[in-house]
């Protein structure tokens, strides 16, 4: 009971995450967030008007990314890519509780910002930390849930690399910047609700 509550930690943790961003923010402030132009990461630079509620919710969110971390350890069931997999969901929960403490942002058009360096590198840790669980993680599941990580993975990648691209104009105008990396965390997000579905289902088989 303890392991498969645990494991619904982490669709939680993507519905809070994905409700606070897109959902909160848009409601309290929507004269600043931007679906199509803005990087998600502008709701968090110090400065923005979103920062301080967002903020209040990484708590519970970050909390949650390490119950999950800790859930899918206990289903590893031996299987050292699995708990491997475990390990890097709990960096990627510890780099984003500091890079979002510590590395935030700017708001856009500050000139010469060392935070935006700083928050870049947290930025492509936390990445990191999520490719490396999905590719790993993807031996969790049979081999249609191997694909799917797989091909998710890939597509998380291809959009952040497009992400990275479409931001250059900044601070001018960055159309399509939005979307594109919401396709990236929208994709991350989701593969963790079926990763947290296919290890409920193994322990249910057996």
């Amino acid at each position: 009971m303890i392991r498969n509550l645990m494991l619904l930690c982490g669709p939680a943790s993507s519905v809070l995450y994905l409700t606070s961003i897109d959902v909160v923010a848009r409601r309290q402030h929507p004269e600043y967030h931007g679906y199509r132009s803005q990087l998600v990461s502008e709701l968090f630079a110090l400065g923005s008007p979103t920062r301080r509620s967002l903020m209040r919710m990484t708590a519970p969110y970050h909390l949650l990314v390490f119950a999950f971390a800790g859930g899918v350890w206990q289903s590893a069931m031996g299987r050292r890519r699995v708990k491997v997999a475990a390990l890097m969901l709990a960096g990627y929960g510890a780099t984003s509780l500091v890079g979002g403490l510590y590395a935030p942002m700017d708001l856009r058009g500050t000139p010469d910002s060392r935070r935006d360096r700083r928050h870049l590198a947290v930025t492509l840790v936390m990445s990191t930390f999520t490719e490396t669980a999905m590719v790993l993680g993807a031996f969790a599941g049979g081999r249609r849930f191997r694909v799917y990580s797989l091909l998710t993975a890939a597509v998380a990648v291809a959009f952040a690399g497009l992400t990275g691209y479409l931001a250059r104009p900044m601070p001018g105008p960055t159309p399509g910047v939005g979307l594109a990396e919401r396709v990236n965390i929208y994709a991350s997000m989701g593969w963790l609700g079926v990763l947290a579905a296919a290890l409920w289902r193994q322990h249910g088989r057996r």
